[in-house]
């Protein structure tokens, strides 16, 4: 299996993971002949701000006043209001928020007003390092993971598969225990999670209202609701034990497990739904995997151990096939290459749990062996094999915890940069990506002097001799002083594009600028 997914990761497509800055106004490193009225930043995904959001500092890190933080343009962008005219030099933009998989992302860039000014060294690091996440802080909500994960699935998968495997003891007080456990765990894990995100994002274990600002803390808060209405059918679990009583229980475990899966990454990077779907049979068949061993190896009474243990045999051997197709979507989504495996935390985490999988896997596939040749006179044999697995099974949801509590690696497009000089002034023009398809071009005029005369007109015009493309106007926009934006440039061929940038200032000056940018597929 552990070859097989990375098989799969060697096709692996570029993945945006969680929230990053798409665009901002200003932009990075932006010459501005007049000072903005307001910042706007604009990301890959829905972004929920943690307070302050933004902060505007001058070249020396002091604060400069700005309007409240508002999302009035978009759920994926970030505005505040500059309410005072900004002096002429360089100011540092830093942001931070939550992404909707629960991580926390943060960034800062410069842009300049007039004539641009030194920048005071650290200012722009640390503007948030007052709040940076600690490990401890990163310990504690792994763990809240881990015993909220190891709650829920045993909870549904314990209560689904009592009443699929043993409805004739079902309601018994060993039953009982074993159900209740598992919903102590899970909420109290989960109670766990949500304090640890508090303490995170609103300096407080108590800062339960900053979590529930974010789409993640919603969810978090959900769960916690619906693992308690959960709770409730343990002390009905009986009534369960009729025809179609495992229909019934199923679909209600699999409500609880549809809203774990829309707590965390599986709706956040490419593909949302399938990503949504391949989490969710992920927590399936793990919950029924998990629940299983423990119902098998607590729960049958004398004499009906072996009964049990071949009514399991097929479940179990389905959730792992379910396990490995699932984690490998996920993997797929989730890694942008082969190089994140090693290369970040989360493809670390990943390779734990998959050899983790691949050892257990190992254990339980001798455990079938066993049931199938040996019979009755392998009991202890097979509990004692059974008990592995389960051990087995809480170290997989150990590295599911971390890897969950790890931001998948982003392996975002290269953004090419190239300017061209024309006597005292240059022309930058910038592809944020240089690929074929969609792209978006940014063209910057600005003097190495650092004087600025105001262009009245910017036009593009790109061609591609190689292929004997003919050239073609691109639609821009301006975006400030001496700054256009071609926001749906459509490239559909790679190679050396040609860019020719036409400035005109008045009615007789222009300024030709020609650069080529390599494209790519």
């Amino acid at each position: 299996m552990f070859i097989a997914v990375l098989g799969v990761l060697v096709g692996a497509h570029t993945a945006l993971a969680h929230a990053e800055l798409l665009s901002s106004f200003p932009a990075d490193q932006e010459l501005l002949a007049v000072a903005p009225t307001e910042i706007v930043l604009q990301f890959t995904e829905t972004i929920d701000p943690i307070e302050p959001g933004i902060r505007l500092v001058d070249n020396n890190g002091d604060d400069v006043e700005i309007g409240a933080v508002d999302q009035s343009v978009g759920t994926d962008r970030m505005r505040a209001s500059v309410p005072d005219s900004l002096a002429d030099g360089t100011y540092v933009v830093a942001w931070q928020g939550v992404s909707a998989d629960s991580h926390r992302v943060r960034g800062s860039f410069t842009f300049s007003v007039g004539v641009p000014s030194s920048v005071t060294p650290g200012v722009l690091d640390g503007l948030f390092d007052g709040a940076v996440d600690s490990s401890s802080d990163d310990i504690l909500l792994g763990i809240g993971r881990f015993v909220s994960y190891a709650g829920v699935g045993l909870l549904v998968g314990g209560l689904v598969l009592a009443v699929a495997l043993t409805p004739s003891v079902i309601g018994t007080r060993r039953v009982g225990v074993l159900l209740v456990g598992a919903a102590e765990l899970a909420f109290v894990g989960t109670l766990w999670m949500v304090a640890a995100q508090a303490n995170l994002i609103g300096g407080s274990f108590l800062s339960w209202g900053a979590v529930a600002d974010t789409q993640s803390g919603q969810w978090w808060i959900a769960r916690l609701v619906v693992i308690a209405l959960f709770g409730v059918s343990i002390a009905l679990r009986s009534r369960f034990a009729v025809r179609g009583g495992v229909v019934v229980v199923s679909a209600l475990g699999l409500g609880v497990l549809a809203v774990v899966a829309a707590g965390g990454h599986a709706i956040s990077g490419d593909s949302i739904v399938l990503g949504f779907v391949s989490t969710l049979v992920h927590l399936v068949a793990m919950s029924i995997w998990f629940g299983g061993l423990a119902l098998v190896l607590l729960a049958p009474p004398p004499g009906q151990f072996w009964q049990t243990v071949t009514r399991f045999s097929p479940w179990a051997l389905g959730s792992v096939v379910a396990l490995a197709v699932s984690g490998g979507v996920n993997a797929w989504r989730q890694l942008g290459s082969p190089g994140g495996l090693t290369d970040s935390s989360y493809g670390r985490w990943l390779v734990i749990k998959l050899v983790l999988v691949v050892l257990v896997v190992g254990v339980a596939a001798f455990s079938r062996r066993t049931v199938h040749t040996r019979g009755d006179d392998a009991s202890t044999l097979v509990r004692r094999s059974v008990g592995f697995e389960i051990a087995g099974v809480v170290l997989i949801l150990g590295a599911t915890a971390g890897l969950v509590n790890s931001p998948p690696p982003i392996d975002t497009p290269e953004i090419v940069s190239v300017s061209a000089v024309v006597g005292a002034r240059v022309a930058q023009v910038e592809l944020e990506p240089a690929v074929t398809g969609g792209t978006e071009m940014h063209v910057y005029i600005t003097s190495p002097s650092g004087a600025l005369d105001r262009a009245d007109e910017i036009s593009v015009t790109v061609e591609l001799p190689e292929q004997n493309l003919p050239p073609f106007d691109v639609e821009v926009f301006p975006a400030g002083v001496n700054h256009v934006v071609g926001a749906n440039l459509n490239l559909p061929v790679a190679g050396s594009w040609t860019f020719e940038v036409t400035a005109r200032y008045g009615e007789f000056d222009e300024v030709v600028f020609s650069v080529q940018i390599p494209v790519f597929d």
